[in-house]
Formats: structure tokens, C-alpha cells, sequence
């Protein structure tokens, strides 16, 4: 049976297909799309004897540190090493989460480790015994042999640390080692160096580094990172050094300019924001729409207090900004829907005529005020909305200490699966609220909703928790809409009648 071109069925197809674009771009951008370099950056591979050696493949890494003093300060509880005077264990604790990686443990590579390009000096600085002495929140690590000397002084200042390096008789070209990429959960997110360069934000894709990469201009930050975490530095550097190691992992070093401030923890927007470092969480591409939107809902979680209620008020006063948009859907799908058998009579009567059968269609639309893309266009114009929501809650380290009955933490999946099946079933409900004249299309949409349900299984309970809400919403609106057509619908016909009378 031949069907016109833009009814349900082929609306519902539609949307599906944006949404896997939506899906496939974003995937695309994150695994596929080159990396724009900026015009900065140069490779100075003419310049080899100034560049840190890190002496990976000798006798490194069979230096394991010995001696090793541990401290509490703030939010962190860190462990120095005396020989070499670097961070051994950087634990944030109120995630009970340590900041240094196995690959680090295992090359013996810890940060906070001074370069300066001579092998010789390099091994004395980094695995010579240092003095060591604590004075309220200033730990004090100082190694001289008589000739050269070095003094790092690790100020701990709410929620981070602010780093002094005074030198004797050292090149005057020195790195100090950051590390390697916080180990976690990826997500779709990038994982690996991350440099902040005349204000664009450079995420670097280790695949694309062949050995060594060295990055020049102004920097504001530099470091590495993961879907939760970042470890670095911000301050006035001038050059960055990544190095390709194992395991398909990078170790970064910044150019040591004192003073430089030294972040290694959790990407919680509160702690970043104080020191220019909001730009490390990775907004995706959708950063116009992401970023508000992320920020709006720190905002609602300072208020309420609660990562639940965050997300309930921020579905809400999205839903409540689109009713509009979803008023003039339902209105253009329920005006669709009475239309349905007059259209199918023209189906019957023109299934011969294509043509004809078209012209009959369109002229039916007309005369009952119906236009196709009034029922699409507001869909359309969601679709970024609803994405920018889903990156919001994919990217909100918060989430991790979220719990919600018996899900211990919004960050991750719902360990018995029950959430996600209450989203099955409230996106069956809305079908059973606003159902279709057609039944092949209503068939189709039950399907979907099965579909959505293994597919958000996995999902992190916090985008489950978005989705079920945002259903529920809707089944409440389409209620409250048909009430309100309905409800206009008798008016005008008691006022016809009085006319009639």
C-alpha cells in the first residue's frame, strides 16, 4: 500500500537517524577527527642536548625509592620520597583516589622530578638522598653536593599546591615531570596530555605522538588527564615535553618557571575554577551548549545540595524551557492523528495514482491547518539540548560520591539493572498516554523502548536517572496537553452550538 511521504512512521525514522548521527559525530570527533595544532607549536629536535633525558631502559627503574615520609595536608594525603624528592603517592581524599599510575611505579618515574638535559645531573637530582622538613602546610626538599644545588618548596593552599624551585649552578633550561594519565573510565572522553596554548585548549591523542613531541608559546597549563581527573601544572611556561612510553601511555614535563601551581586530583569545578583550570574538564563539541548548562547545574547543586535533586531541577526547568516547542509537537501530532482515517480513505481511493493521491494529501493539510514540519522541527531543535544534558552528566566528577538508594554512585551503572528497566517501562507508558492510529508505528516505538533499555543498562546511573525523569515529565505533559486541547476542543463546540440555537 503506498503511503505519503511525511507521516509518523517516517517522522519516528527520522529522529532516530539524527540521533544516531548525533551518536556517530561524536564518536567520530573523539576517535577519528584530526586534532587541530596550534601554529605555536614546533618540534625542536635540533635542540636535543636541552631536552630532559629520562634515562628510561638503564638502571631507573630498578631504583625503587626506600625511604619514603607521609603527610596530611587538606584534601590530600601525599608521600615524598627522600631519594630524589618527588611525589611516591598523591591520594585525594575525599575520593580515596591516588593520582600516581602504575606505568609511573613501574618506570620509576614520579612527578615532581627535576631535568635539566645532562643525564649526570639528572640521575644526582633524582635519586640522590634530599633533606626533608615540614613547616605547617610548606614541606621543604633541598639536595646540593657542593656544587650544584635545588630547593623545592610544595605549599599546600586549599584544595592544591603552589610549587617554588630556587637552583645553584643548573642549566638554565629546566623541566620538572608531571607524569602519566590518571587511570580510569573513559567514556568518550580524552585521556592522555592536555595543554592550554594562547587560549585554545590542545588535547593531545597519543596515537599521534611518534616518540617526542615539544610544545612552545604561551602556556597556561599543562598536564595530563582522564574523564575524571587531571595532574599538572599552571603558570607562565614556555615549553612542554611529551614523551611516548608503554602501554600507550605519555609522560608530560613543563618547563620549570617558579613559582608554578601544581593541581593533581579530582576535576570538581569548585577547586579548578579558582585557579584557571575550569577548561581541563573536556565540554566535547558541544562545548556553546555543554558548558552553560554544566555550570548551571553547579549552581543548582550549591543550592540544593544534593547531585539527585540537581539533576531532577535541571531536567525539569529544561522540560518547563521546551514546553513550548513540545505544546506545538503535540498539537501537530494529535491534529495528525485525526486526520488518519480521511487519509487513509484518500490511500484507498487514489492507491493507482501516486500522483493524485499526494495532491489530495497536501490538500487535506491545508484545509486542516496542518503543517508536516511543525510536528518535526521542535524534535529537531531539542536533539542538541538533550545532548549537551547527556555530556553534562558524563563529564561531572561529583557524581562519583552520589549514591541514590541502592546505586552507590550516580557515576556508574546500576549494578541490579532496575533504573534502567523503570526507563523501559515509563518510555512504554508514554506510548499507552499519547498512542498511535497505527499500529505497525506503535509496534515500532514498543521496540525502541525495549532497544533504549539494554542499551542505557550500561549506561552511568545518572544519565538513567535524566532519561526516566525526563520520561515521566513528558508523560505528565502530554496528560496536561491533551486536557488543555480538549479542553478548548468543547469550548469551541458549546459555542457553535449556542450560534446553532
Amino acid at each position: 500500500m503506498e503511503k505519503d511521504p511525511i507521516d509518523i512512521k517516517r517522522l519516528f525514522i527520522l529522529m532516530l537517524a539524527i540521533t544516531f548521527f548525533a551518536f556517530a559525530f561524536e564518536l567520530y570527533t573523539y576517535y577519528f577527527l584530526p586534532k587541530e595544532k596550534p601554529t605555536t607549536q614546533v618540534k625542536k629536535e635540533t635542540f636535543q642536548t636541552t631536552l630532559p633525558q629520562l634515562m628510561l631502559g638503564s638502571t631507573r627503574e630498578s631504583q625503587k625509592p626506600l625511604n619514603v615520609q607521609s603527610f596530611d595536608l587538606g584534601q590530600y594525603s601525599i608521600s615524598v620520597a627522600l631519594e630524589g624528592g618527588k611525589l611516591v603517592r598523591i591520594v585525594d581524599k575525599k575520593y580515596s583516589y591516588d593520582l600516581i599510575t602504575d606505568t609511573e611505579r613501574k618506570l620509576n618515574a614520579y612527578p615532581l622530578e627535576i631535568y635539566t638535559g645532562n643525564p649526570e645531573i639528572d640521575q644526582k637530582l633524582n635519586f640522590s638522598p634530599y633533606t626533608l622538613t615540614k613547616d605547617g602546610n610548606t614541606i621543604i626538599m633541598t639536595y646540593s653536593d657542593g656544587n650544584i644545588s635545588i630547593t623545592k618548596r610544595l605549599i599546600y593552599e586549599n584544595g592544591y599546591f603552589r610549587l617554588y624551585i630556587d637552583s645553584k649552578n643548573l642549566p638554565s633550561l629546566v623541566y620538572i615531570l608531571v607524569g602519566s594519565h590518571p587511570k580510569g573510565d573513559e567514556f568518550y572522553t580524552h585521556v592522555g596530555p592536555i595543554v592550554s596554548i594562547q587560549d585554545h585548549i590542545e588535547r593531545i591523542n597519543i596515537e599521534d605522538i611518534k616518540g617526542r613531541e615539544v610544545i612552545t608559546g604561551d602556556i597556561k597549563f599543562a598536564g595530563e588527564e582522564s574523564r575524571y581527573y587531571f595532574k599538572g601544572f599552571v603558570g607562565k611556561i614556555s615549553s612542554v615535553v611529551i614523551y611516548k612510553v608503554e602501554n600507550n601511555s605519555t609522560l608530560t614535563l613543563v618547563e620549570a618557571n617558579s613559582p608554578l601551581i601544581f593541581y593533581a586530583g579530582t576535576k570538581e569545578y569548585s577547586r579548578l575554577k579558582q585557579i584557571g583550570l575550569s577548561d581541563v574538564i573536556d565540554y566535547g563539541t558541544l562545548k556553546l551548549l555543554v558548558k552553560p548548562l554544566f555550570i548551571f547545574m553547579y549552581w543548582i547543586y550549591e543550592h540544593l545540595h544534593s547531585w539527585v535533586f540537581s539533576i531532577l531541577a535541571l531536567t525539569l526547568i529544561v522540560r518547563l524551557f521546551m514546553f513550548p516547542l513540545t505544546y506545538k509537537s503535540s498539537v501537530s501530532m494529535m491534529k495528525l492523528s485525526e486526520l488518519a482515517p480521511k487519509m487513509q480513505e484518500i490511500r484507498e481511493r487514489y492507491k493507482d495514482d501516486p500522483i493524485k493521491m499526494q495532491e489530495e494529501i497536501m490538500k487535506l493539510y491545508s484545509q486542516a491547518g496542518f503543517n508536516p514540519m511543525s510536528g518535526c522541527l521542535p524534535i529537531l531543535l531539542q536533539i542538541p539540548v538533550f545532548f549537551a544534558l547527556y555530556k553534562v552528566l558524563t563529564i561531572t566528577a561529583d557524581l562519583q560520591l552520589a549514591s541514590m538508594f541502592w546505586i552507590p554512585s550516580l557515576a556508574q551503572k546500576d549494578p541490579y539493572y532496575i533504573l534502567p528497566i523503570l526507563m523501559g517501562l515509563t518510555m512504554i507508558a508514554q506510548q499507552f498516554i499519547s498512542p498511535n492510529p497505527d499500529k505497525t508505528q506503535n509496534f515500532m516505538m514498543y521496540i525502541s523502548s525495549i532497544a533504549f533499555t539494554f542499551l542505557f543498562a550500561s549506561f552511568p546511573a545518572g544519565l538513567v536517572l535524566y532519561w526516566t525523569f525526563n520520561n515521566i515529565l513528558n508523560i505528565f505533559q502530554s496528560y496536561l496537553i491533551k486536557r488543555l486541547i480538549f479542553k478548548d476542543k468543547d469550548k469551541g463546540e458549546k459555542s457553535i452550538k449556542k450560534k446553532v440555537k
